[in-house]
């Protein structure tokens, strides 16, 4: 998914009421929070500060995206929501009431009734198919029982053995063969299954695999939201999504007349001068120091906040790599980083509460945290990192850096994403770090690393050593299975490609527990085994920044999955 480095002066020609950009909402110098005043209509730009999607069907690696959940976040439908304070809730608009949860049979049931007056966009009701539908679509990655491979997680999906209708559709039933105990995760979105249904497994998948290509928008155009986005409102080229209210949409109608979507890439200047001249209404970017002091000196007229949630930044190793696929080099390569100094030279510049992150499934502020990391990894150890390399059978040449007598020169390329500063920072601080352990470390910013398998240096198809990234996490730990199963049981999204019989049980065994206490345990388990794989490397919790302009009311960070629009219908520009 390509980043765009844009200019400060905002493009979004082509696109019919989307010219204006000046008329986000931005105060004059006499105004302040603007907190209280009448709603006006209106438009809000919002900059999107991560690449642009490349595809907006969110079950697939193409669409695990910030900014494909930014735009389909609140134009197709969800059972339960996140909301700024993590809590869980379940979304009164879709249904009527709040679903139960039934283990008294021995086996867990949950049922959903709709909301009568839930509709698709093309009138068509939301009804039990479309929960059966999203069901049939993510339950498997094995062809050969109906799934597709290229679904990136079966979580609960799986788990689950019928999906049935009752009182014309508007009463769901959900029995599950095992138990699943984050079922409040799934159906976060749910899709049309009037539109996309098909009885062929084998061309659902088809389907599922190509899935909606941002310039083809949504299929049908179709939403369940308040917003809604048509294919005539996506510019490609100029990167903008604009949404509009859903005029079928039951509930509280949008306050804004348009919400747009800009791709401003990750360029301070860019984020600021926007924020400056009212050009950008919202913004979301990676903090950076710079960008932090920056949008702090435009108060009052823009307001900002710092925020720790749900996301990480780590390595991940392809240990399919020449030279990663021993385990001692992946510690060794562990061994040789100082993490307290990369997080003090990046995210600690701008936030005391910065700190190193010695787990994977949850992060420093969260209560079930548990700091499993052994200790030899808490430390910067240039000298036991060089042992392990030399027991890999490496030798040291006179440049100081390793070579194999078959794998060649120990030289490891980090992959990240294009036109990010702080993680450029981070790669660059890692470099001499590895350098005096003896491992030759490059800088790659990749703009293909989240595409498909069809782009040789993604994730997805493994063309990578190393990869720096977050992940975007959701109060519910089951959402890491996917992460670190096993891939004999689908890639998902173990883009390391390593696993073990013992990681994958004590997973299912997570996922499956009804004691939160006890899927926590197991959780810290799973993050202990981990360490001792080191296919993956934690590195700090991620700090999320917003920033809008002072008269744009409702705005609250969400660092959830969910991401900053989860409230967007409630945006309104003060009088």
């Amino acid at each position: 998914m390509k980043l765009s480095k844009r200019s400060a002066v905002l493009i979004a020609t082509g696109l019919t009421g989307a010219m204006a950009l000046t008329a986000c909402g931005g105060g004059d110098d006499s105004e302040s929070s603007g907190g209280g005043g009448e709603a006006s209509g209106g438009r809000v730009v919002y900059g999107e500060a991560t690449d642009f999607p490349e595809n907006l069907f969110p079950f697939i690696a193409a669409g695990n995206a910030t900014s494909t959940q930014t735009v389909i976040g609140r134009v197709l439908p969800s059972a339960f929501n996140v909301d700024a304070d993590l809590n869980v809730t379940w979304d009164e608009n879709v249904l009527a009431e709040e679903p139960t949860l039934d283990q008294s049979t021995g086996q867990q049931v949950n049922v959903y009734k709709i909301n009568p007056a839930a509709v698709w966009s093309d009138d068509t009701p939301i009804s039990a198919d479309d929960f059966e539908f999203t069901w049939e679509a993510n339950r498997s990655a094995d062809p050969a029982d109906g799934g597709c491979e290229s679904v990136l997680s079966t979580n609960g999906y799986a788990n689950i053995a019928s999906v049935e209708g009752s009182d014309d559709g508007k009463t769901v039933t959900v029995t599950y063969e095992e138990p699943y105990a984050d079922w409040q995760s799934l159906f976060s979105t749910f899709l049309p299954a009037h539109l996309m249904a098909n009885e062929d497994a084998a061309a659902r998948c088809e389907t599922t695999t190509a899935g909606w290509a941002i310039a083809d928008g949504i299929v049908g155009d179709i939403s369940a939201g308040p917003w809604q986005v048509k294919k005539e409102s996506i510019d490609v080229g100029n990167q903008v999504v604009v949404l509009t209210p859903n005029p079928k949409w039951w509930g509280e109608a949008p306050a804004l007349d348009q919400l747009v979507i800009q791709n401003i890439g990750n360029d301070p200047t860019t984020a600021v001068q926007g924020l400056q001249n009212q050009e950008l209404g919202v913004i979301y970017p990676q903090p950076q120091l710079d960008l932090v002091d920056q949008v702090e000196g435009l108060e009052p007229n823009v307001t900002s906040a710092i925020t720790f949630g749900l996301s990480f930044e780590h390595l991940d190793f392809n240990t399919s790599d020449v030279h990663l696929s021993d385990a001692n080099v992946r510690k060794a390569f562990a061994m040789a980083l100082d993490r307290e100094e990369i997080v003090a030279q990046t995210v600690g510049q701008f936030s005391d509460d910065a700190q190193v992150l010695d787990n994977r499934l949850y992060v420093n502020n969260q209560p079930e945290y548990a700091d499993n990391a052994p200790e030899e990894f808490k430390t910067k150890s240039t000298d036991q990192a060089k042992q392990l390399i030399e027991q890999a059978g490496y030798t040291l040449g006179t440049d100081g850096v390793y070579t194999h007598p078959t794998k060649g020169r120990l030289s490891i390329k980090i992959d990240t994403t294009v036109n990010n500063p702080l993680r450029q920072t981070t790669i660059e601080v890692m470099i001499p770090q590895l350098k005096e352990a003896g491992i030759e470390a490059s800088f790659n910013a990749n703009p293909d690393i989240f595409a498909g398998a069809d782009k040789p240096t993604s994730l997805e198809a493994g063309g990578f050593q190393a990869a720096l990234f977050a992940w975007v996490s959701t109060p519910f730990v089951s959402s890491n299975q996917s992460i670190y199963y096993s891939p004999a049981n689908g890639l998902g999204q173990n883009y390391s490609r390593a696993g073990t019989p013992e990681i994958d049980e004590l997973l299912s065994q997570m996922v499956s527990d009804p004691d939160p206490a006890g899927a926590a345990a197991k959780a810290n388990q799973v993050d202990t085994a981990l360490w001792d794989q080191l296919a993956t490397l934690p590195l700090y919790q991620k700090p999320t920044f917003i920033a809008h302009q002072a008269n744009i009311e409702n705005v609250q960070d969400n660092s959830s999955q969910a991401g900053p629009l989860w409230n967007s219908e409630s945006w309104a520009l003060a009088q």
